[in-house]
């Protein structure tokens, strides 16, 4: 798997040159889909959407081989959707006390009956933001158990539209995006709308900022650069879209070093482009280049960046790809939507039905792979609900479900340690934050275990 050729990547570079620029003037990148179809063709596609059968095998340890773990990091602070802007997560230190020492009061409403698989709440010098379906943002204090704020952007028209928001934070900042077509900037102290743009197209990527760059892709499959102080569009970048709209969102990772920002389209094409120099490095499709065999229903889990590399998984492979390149380490016919674990030497990955592998990282041989729900009689998948996220914490494998449902795990072998239904379903991912667990449940509440 190579680079696009040097005389694509010249042209591609020529026309970005004349077209592209940072200023007011000239805000749109050059329409690629000609360039890109002829990319199709070139040696940086390769088709993974073939007939074999997915990876579903259970294999012990026989080798009786240790994984060995880097010790548990005492997070502090989470500031975006998975907690870095590489997608990046280590081995988290939790209290494993495994008791709930708080639970706020229901502050919003899910009359949508929703959850977000995707979101996570925000903690900020133990401020928890977060929002409910119908649009209200909360701004919650740890310390003082209370309500600082809450704000509602949506007009009535949109009362009965259920929304999809993701967020990050800057320094003085709430950032906000929506399945409207709204981006939008509050002052995370007060609440107060600070700016607010309509781009028409629902957004559905989480949001990535450096250099006071915000990054997000659209509904179709649109990737744009927008101010963080004032909202003004820098440049945008037209890719191919998708011939159905999906619930499926799109995913970016950022290299903050080499300012590089990677990002997967439902169209599965992958993009890595220099913000810094205005560069496409390098792009792949993942469905061999031709139309006919295009898979709408395309999906991905967030793209995680870690030391040169690439790890996510799709609609029906999980693989590793070298960052500079796009080339392919390795891939395993193993379909997730849910974000890997990557240790310094291993990776984790489960599906939402519960079947978990755990692959050498340099690689991608299978380890050890253990079906959750087989062996259990208590523990079933249709009583627990999907799986939703994986982590590593406190040298335990940690997984929640729709359901509710805290899952602990044996890394060395992907045995269950114990478990418990703690809610009665959950709305987001956890956060883990000084050695404790939080997360939004599906009545609205802040859920806190240490």
């Amino acid at each position: 798997m190579n680079k696009i050729n040097s005389s694509l990547l010249f042209f591609i570079f020529f026309i970005f040159l004349f077209s592209c620029s940072f200023g007011p003037s000239k805000r749109i990148w050059n329409d690629l889909s000609k360039e890109l179809e002829i990319a199709k063709n070139k040696e940086n596609t390769k088709l993974i959407f073939s007939s074999s059968e997915k990876f579903q095998k259970e294999i012990k340890n026989n080798s009786n081989k240790v994984i060995t773990v880097s010790k548990p990091y005492r997070n502090e602070s989470w500031n975006q959707q998975n907690l870095t802007n590489g997608n990046y997560v280590p081995h988290l230190s939790y209290q494993n006390k495994k008791n709930l020492i708080f639970k706020s009061k229901k502050l919003g409403k899910n009359s949508f009956d929703l959850y977000d698989v995707e979101f996570q709440p925000i903690i900020e010098n133990d401020i928890v933001f977060f929002y409910d379906p119908s649009g209200t943002l909360f701004s919650y204090s740890l310390n003082q158990e209370r309500l600082i704020w809450k704000y509602n952007f949506y007009k009535k028209r949109y009362k009965n539209l259920p929304k999809e928001i993701n967020f990050h934070i800057s320094p003085t900042s709430l950032i906000a995006s929506d399945n409207l077509g709204f981006v939008y900037s509050l002052d995370k102290d007060t609440g107060n709308i600070q700016w607010a743009k309509s781009y028409g197209v629902p957004f559905k990527s989480n949001i990535k900022l450096d250099d006071s760059n915000l990054f997000l892709v659209n509904q179709d499959n649109k990737f744009y650069v927008i101010g963080e102080q004032k909202g003004k569009q820098r440049l945008d970048l037209e890719t191919l879209p998708s011939f159905l709209k999906s619930n499926n969102k799109s995913n970016i990772s950022l290299d903050s070093d080499k300012k590089n920002v990677f990002f997967i389209t439902s169209a599965a094409e992958i993009y890595s482009l220099n913000y810094r120099n205005r560069n496409i490095n390098w792009l792949f499709n993942l469905t061999g280049g031709s139309f006919d065999k295009q898979v709408d229903l395309f999906y991905s889990s967030p793209i995680v960046y870690s030391e040169d590399e690439l790890f996510l998984s799709t609609s029906l492979s999980s693989f590793s790809m070298d960052s500079k390149n796009g080339s392919v380490n390795w891939e395993i016919p193993f379909p997730t939507k849910i974000k890997p674990v990557v240790l310094k030497e291993y990776v984790f990955l489960v599906s939402k039905q519960g079947f978990l592998i755990s692959l050498d990282r340099k690689k991608g041989e299978v380890i050890w792979s253990h079906n959750l729900f087989k062996t259990s009689k208590k523990l079933k998948h249709n009583k627990t609900g999907d799986i939703v996220s994986i982590l590593l914490i406190s040298d335990q494998i940690f997984i929640t479900t729709k359901n509710g449902y805290f899952l602990f795990l044996d890394y060395q072998n992907g045995e269950i340690i114990n478990y418990a239904k703690v809610s009665k379903g959950f709305f987001s991912k956890p956060a883990i934050i000084d050695e404790t667990i939080f997360v939004i449940d599906n009545k609205m509440r802040i859920l806190q275990f240490n």
